[in-house]
C-alpha cells in the first residue's frame, strides 16, 4: 500500500497516466533473463558440455582391406584400434571437465558484474527521485518566499528589485528540476538497455534509499569469483602438465586381420605398432607447460593483492560515509532546518533581510542534497563490494540496518 500510494504521488507529479514500479528483484530478474552479453555466454557453457562429451569417446577403430590380382590374387582385411597409454583420455577429460566449471564460473561473474552495473544504475535513479522530491519543496519555499516578497513590495517596504531576485529564483529552481527530469530519463534509458526493455516499461523505482545495510564482516577471499577463476587456471594447468607429459608416451596400435591366397590359403594375421621416443619426447611443451603454471601461480596473487586492496579502500570509504551521513542526518540537516525557520518567520516581522533568508534557505537544501549524495555513494559501495566478494545480495532495499 505504502508503494501504490508513493507511485501514485510520482505519477501525479509527473503526468503520467500509468505507474510502472520497478523494484530490484524484478530488474536482477530481467537482467538475468535478457542481458545479450548474459545469453551469450551462457551458450558457452552448451558448448562446453558439447567438448566434455566429446572428450570421453573413444578413438574409432579403422577397417582395412587390400585385394592383388594375378596369378596367385592374394585378399586380406584387417581391423586395428589404437590404445591410448599414459592417462591421456583421463587427462583430456579431467581438463575437460575444469574447462567447463571455468566457463560456468565465467558466466556467475560476468552476470555479477551485469547486475553491479544494473543495481548502480537503479541506485542513480532512486537518488534522482528523492533530488526531484527535494526540488519541489524548494520549488514551493521560492513560491512562498516570492509571494511574501511580493507583499513587501506592494506595501512599500522593500525595493522591486528583491521581487525581481525572488522571481528570477524561483525560475532557477523550475529550471532545474526540468534538468533533473532529463537526467532520470537517461538513466532510464541506460538500465533499460541492461535487459533490452523499452525506455518507457517503467518510470518509478521503489527501494528503500535511506536505508544504511550493515556491512558482514567476512574473508572476502572465501567466495571471490575472480579469484575462484584464478585458482581454477592453476588447476587446470596442473592438469595440462600431466596430459603433456602423458604425450610423451607412445600410443600402441593394435590390429588383427585374415589373409586370403590360394596358396597356401587363409591366414589369421595380428599386428602391434609403437613408436620408439628417441628425438620427441614432448619435451617443449612439458616445459612451456609447466612455466605456463608458475604464471598462473603469479596471476593468483596478483588478484589476491588487489582485491584485498580494493577491499580496505572500500570498506575505510564506506566507514566515513556512514559518518557522513550519520552526521548530516542527526546534527547539520535538523539544525540548518532550524536557522531557516527562525530566519523565515523573523523575516516576515521585518527581523531579517531577503538576502538572510535565501543563505539560510540554501544552507539547509544544501545540506538536504549532501545527505542524498553521500547515501548513494554508500549504496554504490556497497554493490561494488559485493562485486569483488562475488556477493549476489540485493536486500540493501529491503532490510533495515541496525544502525538507524
Amino acid at each position: 500500500m505504502h508503494t501504490l500510494i508513493r507511485c501514485i504521488l510520482y505519477t501525479a507529479i509527473t503526468s503520467l497516466a500509468v505507474c510502472q514500479t520497478l523494484d530490484i528483484e524484478t530488474l536482477e530478474r530481467l537482467v538475468i533473463e535478457n542481458n545479450y552479453q548474459l545469453l551469450a555466454r551462457a551458450k558457452q557453457i552448451n558448448i562446453q558440455h558439447g567438448k566434455l562429451s566429446q572428450s570421453r569417446k573413444l578413438p574409432n577403430p579403422v577397417l582395412g582391406f587390400v585385394s592383388g590380382s594375378g596369378a596367385d590374387p592374394e585378399t586380406s582385411g584387417m581391423i586395428s584400434q589404437t590404445i591410448q597409454l599414459g592417462g591421456k583420455r583421463k587427462h583430456k577429460i579431467k581438463l575437460s571437465e575444469l574447462e567447463l566449471e571455468k566457463v560456468e564460473l565465467e558466466y556467475e561473474k560476468l552476470k555479477l558484474e551485469k547486475l553491479t552495473v544494473a543495481f548502480q544504475l537503479f541506485v542513480k535513479i532512486l537518488h534522482l527521485q528523492e533530488l526531484k522530491s527535494l526540488q519541489n519543496d524548494r520549488i514551493s519555499v521560492a513560491e512562498e518566499l516570492l509571494i511574501s516578497v511580493s507583499k513587501k513590495v506592494e506595501a512599500g517596504k522593500l525595493s522591486p528589485a528583491e521581487h525581481s531576485r525572488a522571481k528570477i529564483q524561483h525560475f532557477q529552481e523550475q529550471m532545474k528540476l526540468n534538468v533533473l527530469n532529463t537526467e532520470l530519463e537517461r538513466v532510464w534509458i541506460s538500465i533499460s538497455a541492461l535487459y533490452g526493455g523499452e525506455k518507457t516499461s517503467f518510470d518509478y523505482a521503489e527501494g528503500d534509499f535511506r536505508h544504511i545495510p550493515i556491512i558482514a564482516r567476512s574473508n572476502i577471499l572465501d567466495n571471490s569469483l575472480a579469484i575462484k577463476l584464478a585458482e581454477l587456471s592453476v588447476d587446470i594447468q596442473r592438469i595440462a602438465i600431466k596430459s603433456e607429459k602423458a604425450e610423451a608416451i607412445p600410443n600402441l596400435d593394435m590390429g588383427a586381420g585374415l589373409k586370403r591366397s590360394d596358396v597356401p590359403g587363409n591366414t589369421f594375421q595380428i599386428g602391434l605398432s609403437i613408436s620408439i621416443p628417441i628425438f620427441n619426447r614432448n619435451q617443449g611443451n612439458i616445459q612451456s607447460a609447466v612455466f605456463g603454471l608458475d604464471g598462473k601461480a603469479f596471476a593468483l596473487k596478483s588478484v589476491e593483492s588487489q582485491l584485498m586492496s580494493e577491499y580496505v579502500n572500500i570498506k575505510k570509504e564506506l566507514d566515513l560515509l556512514y559518518s557522513e551521513t550519520t552526521t548530516l542526518k542527526e546534527e547539520i540537516i535538523p539544525e540548518a532546518q532550524s536557522a531557516y525557520t527562525i530566519i523565515s518567520d523573523g523575516y516576515i516581522y521585518g527581523r531579517f533581510t531577503y538576502l538572510d533568508v535565501v543563505d539560510a534557505q540554501k544552507m539547509w537544501f544544501l545540506s538536504r542534497s549532501q545527505y542524498l549524495d553521500a547515501l548513494k555513494k554508500y549504496h554504490y559501495n556497497i554493490f561494488e563490494l559485493n562485486r569483488i566478494s562475488g556477493n549476489n545480495n540485493q536486500t540493501t532495499f529491503k532490510e533495515r540496518s541496525n544502525h538507524e
